[in-house]
């Protein structure tokens, strides 16, 4: 049933206004909306839990939760998901076989089809659209009729697995998954990013985070392990919930909203977060509950940025540099002295965000293996075959408070492409343009073409892909 809605994403920074939403509870109401509006622009929406522009549309929007069927065969230890169901739901009907998903992401409140359109990874291993083997997608065949189909091998498969819903109405994905495992954590706190690197040969699965304006670095330490799930584990949940995914994300709010001067940000760093840290307590629980955060019970904004192992020494470096300087730190007033010159921006930008920004919350850095996928963010680039690190920087300031954030954003994200081949998460604010991605993506060409085969007239398309993208 069609209405008329004004739909906001998670981060209040996108306002949807479509013409209808339609929430189809089966495959054939799908190809039904799809036959009735071909003449409109589509796009299927699912939790919103994303920053960019690419669920935007002024014509039809099509909500799948009702579309959430879980279908396992333990005997190829493969599921088939409904694009709407949710990642939380989803694992926890694969517990019930004692299978689990191979990655996962920070929060688990992202739809299946979702979550894989852009790539959402975890840390230690590939992105969650890695794993895929098959895709259902309702789209228009070259006469413009609505059809269904299966992709589940070739460059159509590495193109659907993150297809930033380009190719169609996603309806169901087939996942590799892997047998539940444990996962052992410890935290520590070092001064140096070699220091926390060299912890990743024996904790391959480990999440660090940058402290700002103490500049030292926090390591959650993971490791798989057949280690039963320790008696304190349910007292490490509480502290966790407790300590970091409320008391850390209120004592962060209050910084950006009512203490907002960059001293009381750097006392907070400095002298108080370090007290609420528990060092070298190893804990061992399930790995859902280990690698998933509840980093959705406050408002935010987001640019998460993705470097090769070999740039991450001198990308760090170089956003530490440009934090300090955005929070109007004195000895900043050039770009140059660092070896990267005038090859960015305009020595005008840089000086312009001296006190326009002042981060206030911990810089998470994961790792992710290259993808088998033609443009997620961790997939080969033309270079080098290395892993990728993301590094996510998340702003909690009010949103009609959000200048400054935008103002650093637009800076560090095309710096960090020029400077360091790095690429900006598709689903979080992403300023980068197509110029930029067709050189930072080696198969963003075949990307189009087989887009184009799926869309021939664009009606999955908006205004923020021909700017990311360009033309099919």
């Amino acid at each position: 049933m069609a209405r008329t809605a004004k739909i906001w994403n998670f981060g209040k920074n996108v306002c949807i206004e479509p013409e209808f939403v339609f929430r189809p509870k089966s495959k054939a109401e799908v190809l039904e909306i799809l036959a009735k509006h071909r003449q409109h622009k589509i796009r299927a929406v699912g939790s919103l839990h994303a920053w960019s522009d690419a669920a935007n549309t002024n014509g039809v929007v099509i909500e799948l939760a009702a579309i959430n069927s879980v279908v396992v065969d333990k005997e190829s230890s493969t599921v088939t998901v409904g694009g709407g169901c949710k990642i939380k739901h989803l694992l926890k009907e694969l517990a019930l076989y004692n299978l689990t998903l191979p990655s996962v992401g920070l929060i688990d409140e992202q739809t299946a089809a979702g979550a894989t359109a852009t790539a959402t990874h975890g840390s230690g291993k590939n992105s969650l659209s890695h794993y895929i083997t098959k895709i259902e997608i309702a789209h228009f065949d070259e006469s413009g009729e609505p059809k269904i189909s299966v992709v589940d091998s070739g460059p159509e498969l590495e193109a659907a697995r993150c297809s930033l819903g380009l190719l169609g109405i996603v309806l169901a994905i087939t996942f590799r998954c892997c047998p539940v495992y444990n996962v052992e954590e410890h935290t520590a706190v070092h001064t140096t990013l070699d220091s926390v690197l060299a912890k990743e040969a024996e904790c391959p699965q480990q999440q660090f985070y940058l402290m700002p304006w103490s500049w030292t670095y926090f390591g959650h330490h993971r490791v798989s392990t057949t280690k039963p799930r320790s008696k304190l584990a349910s007292l490490y949940r509480i502290y966790c919930f407790l300590v970091i995914d409320v008391g850390l994300h209120l004592a962060v709010c209050t910084l950006a909203k009512v203490l907002k001067p960059a001293w009381a940000t750097r006392f907070f760093f400095q002298r108080i977060l370090p007290l609420t840290i528990i060092r070298n307590w190893k804990i061992v629980d399930d790995s859902h509950a280990m690698l998933t955060m509840e980093h959705e019970l406050f408002r935010h904004i987001e640019i998460e940025l993705f470097v090769q192992r070999s740039k991450l020494h001198e990308a760090t470096q170089y956003l530490i540099r440009v934090l300090k300087h955005s929070a109007g730190s004195d000895g900043f007033t050039t770009v140059q002295g660092d070896g990267h010159g005038d090859q960015v921006n305009t020595q005008l930008e840089f000086q312009s965000l001296k006190g326009c920004y002042v981060h206030r919350y911990p810089i998470c850095f994961r790792r992710i293996e290259n993808d088998d996928v033609l443009i997620s963010m961790s997939a080969a680039s033309s270079e080098s075959e290395e892993d990728w690190f993301a590094i996510s920087l998340i702003s909690y300031q009010n949103p009609n408070d959000r200048d400054g954030f935008f103002k650093f954003a637009d800076f560090i994200g095309p710096a960090f492409a020029q400077l360091f081949g790095g690429r900006c998460h598709w689903g979080k604010y992403n300023p980068l343009d197509k110029d930029a991605n067709e050189k930072l993506y080696p198969r963003l060409s075949d990307f189009r073409q087989i887009a184009k085969r799926f869309d021939s007239n664009g009606k999955f398309r908006n205004d923020w892909f021909d700017r990311v993208i360009g033309d099919q």
